[in-house]
């Protein structure tokens, strides 16, 4: 890796997720001595990932450099930051510090993992000062959609970065902190060597509305629902719970929470004393059954159209305690992540289809974004006065809006960096510049397994969910290892027509003597199976235009 060649102090930005996407965040600070690295989260696999339960980001930087890794610091609790917490601690087994419900949610997934007694999670909150290395950082609070979110400020040899985490303006939030603009415009007197800030609403003018709007709206459509009342949201939405909470009260109504996160996070939540709900409100779904339909109010989750979650499984009819009637009114107090809208519209059909009211959020104000629009990220950028500007968290055309916001709001163009994950940014006080560009790909994980974006799993599921199956099997003699009868080729998922098995029977004579002629001779079985794989594969390619995935296996008589 080039570097800088004068005495300047100089800092390094290494994104390994976040930057391009929304989700895996994960953003590398670095000096001479010392790394430390901000949050650590998941991407929710996409369309085109079958089978993955999440992506984490590629961590063999962080692996590399282990010896100056001091620490893990995050801003909040949700699982975009937090979600690869254990893998990168298996990784890198180094203090994570985090605010108060993060470090809550952050230990349950160690416990789970049965990490925690190897692991070290450190409270921190607004206003704390933490020398890690020769860094000195302080946490400052920030509003968005889960409590005690806070950013990021760094003093380094070279100047102040801040980093922003997700956040918006909100002055009178229903649950956490508001936005000190006052305290960050103290901690960068001087102007900010450094800002990074969140992107996700920077396409959009004006302010993000206040969660008060959702205190007005939606007691009010629960009030107005004759029967029973089934709430869609995040499981993070702690302040979501307790206007659902305080609606049950004003309405009469009894609370039924389900989902495991949705539990969690409200038995959470009532710990840390975010949570207010009177201790008879909460019923179980058993008891929840036994209520008249106007009695009962269901909170679960779902509202992304995730396949095991509460909803959805409400909506294929497959809920261990819940079936949905008619007359019930569903509200989605949720907005729709880009990239969910199939499996969101999907499931809300379904439900029609079973008799229920669906209200979304475009029909009344059931949901309000925790990102800031231009008006705050102006504000931002003025409290602030960054000699350099990154944008994060966003899809690349978020980070292009927010590059051009700022440079509009006074950042030099030389000083706007539009980084992509795996880009190496280094800057001193006087300069900055792309100096390497490193591996920061996808890893995906289901079950325990474990995979980069080389490897063949993720490309031959892909390769099922378009063109199936074809399964070659043929047997050998073991004495001279001839060829014994005819291969045998079956499909799955390949071809339903009235001409499949012909095309098949055909392929197996179009084999048939390719496999004797190599079978004659001395051959390895790699070598064998590759080709099986193209005789096959080309032959059904000519005939179908489509690939099939092929699986090759051999019996020796």
């Amino acid at each position: 890796m080039t570097t800088k060649t004068n005495d300047a102090p100089w800092v390094r930005v290494v994104p390994l997720g976040g930057l391009g996407e929304i989700g895996k965040n994960m953003m590398v600070l670095e000096t001479v001595d010392d790394i430390v690295v901000i949050d650590a989260g998941v991407l929710f696999p996409e369309w085109n990932m079958p089978g993955i339960d999440v992506v984490i980001p590629d961590m063999d930087y962080l692996d590399e450099n282990a010896d100056r890794v001091r620490a893990l610091l995050i801003t909040h609790g949700h699982e975009d930051h937090i979600g690869a917490v254990p893998h990168f601690l298996k990784r890198v087994n180094v203090p994570v510090y985090a605010p108060a419900m993060a470090e809550a949610l952050i230990q349950e997934k160690l416990r789970q993992a049965r990490m925690r007694e190897h692991s070290e999670v450190r409270i921190v909150h607004p206003g704390e000062q933490h020398e890690i290395g020769d860094l000195k950082i302080e946490w400052f609070a920030q509003c968005h959609s889960v409590p005690d979110s806070t950013g990021i400020a760094i003093d380094t040899p070279a100047g102040v970065v801040i980093h922003t985490g997700d956040f918006k303006i909100d002055n009178a939030p229903v649950i956490g902190n508001p936005t000190d603009l006052g305290v960050l415009a103290d901690i960068c007197q001087d102007g900010a060597l450094l800002l990074m800030a969140d992107s996700t609403y920077a396409e959009e003018e004006g302010y993000s509305p206040s969660d008060r709007e959702v205190v007005d709206n939606l007691p009010n459509l629960i009030g107005a629902a004759k029967d029973r009342v089934i709430i869609s949201s995040f499981a993070s939405q702690i302040a979501r719970i307790q206007i659902v909470a305080d609606a049950c009260v004003k309405h009469n109504r009894k609370l039924c929470v389900l989902g495991r996160s949705m539990i969690n996070n409200t038995k959470i939540g009532r710990e840390l004393g975010h949570l207010d709900i009177p201790g008879d409100l909460i019923v179980t779904a058993a008891e929840a059954k036994s209520l008249p339909d106007d009695k009962v109010l269901i909170l679960t989750t779902g509202s992304q159209g995730e396949p095991q979650s509460g909803l959805v499984r409400m909506s294929r009819n497959d809920h261990r305690d819940i079936t949905i009637q008619d007359n019930d009114t569903i509200i989605m107090s949720a907005s729709t992540i880009p990239g969910n809208e199939v499996p969101v519209n999907e499931s809300i059909n379904d439900l029609v289809r079973l008799g229920a009211r669906v209200i979304t959020n475009h029909e009344t104000r059931t949901h309000v974004p925790g990102h800031a629009r231009k008006e705050e990220l102006r504000m931002l950028l003025n409290a602030t006065r960054p000699k350099y500007f990154v944008p994060v968290h966003g899809e690349y055309r978020m980070l292009k809006a927010h590059i051009d916001l700022a440079i509009s709001t006074g950042v030099k163009e030389e000083n706007a960096f539009l980084l992509i994950d795996g880009d190496v940014l280094e800057l001193d006080p006087d300069s900055g510049e792309v100096v390497d560009r490193i591996e920061a790909g996808h890893i995906f994980v289901h079950g325990l397994g474990i995979w980069n974006e080389s490897g063949n799993v993720v490309v031959e599921r892909r390769s099922l969910q378009h063109n199936g199956v074809v399964s070659v099997a043929f047997s050998r003699d073991t004495v001279d290892g001839s060829l014994v009868g005819k291969p045998k080729i079956v499909s799955v998922g390949f071809v339903h027509t009235e001409d499949s098995e012909e095309l098949l029977r055909e392929a197996e004579d179009a084999l048939s003597p390719i496999l004797d002629q190599h079978l004659k001779k001395a051959i390895e079985w790699g070598e064998l199976e590759g080709i099986v794989r193209n005789t096959v594969g080309s032959f059904l390619g000519r005939r179908t235009k489509r690939r099939p995935l092929i699986i090759t296996s051999a019996i020796d008589v």
